[in-house]
């Protein structure tokens, strides 16, 4: 992995955060684990894409 892609997927990751703390327990689960599975990803991208902005940031001034 080149040190710019590296760089990419942190700043990603710490936006994720900012934008969705509760998506901070999510990440903090999967990167504990000394060896996620496949699974393991499969099932973090389900939760996360069975949200919605809303679920993610409830207090936003966007209309519904």
């Amino acid at each position: 992995m080149t040190p710019t892609l590296l760089t990419l997927v942190v700043s990603l990751v710490e936006e994720a955060v900012k934008i969705a703390p509760a998506a901070a327990a999510d990440f903090q689960a999967i990167f504990s684990k000394s060896n996620p599975t496949p699974a393991d990803w499969e099932a973090l991208r389900a939760k996360v894409q069975s949200k919605g902005y809303f679920d993610y940031v409830p207090d936003s001034d966007l209309p519904h």
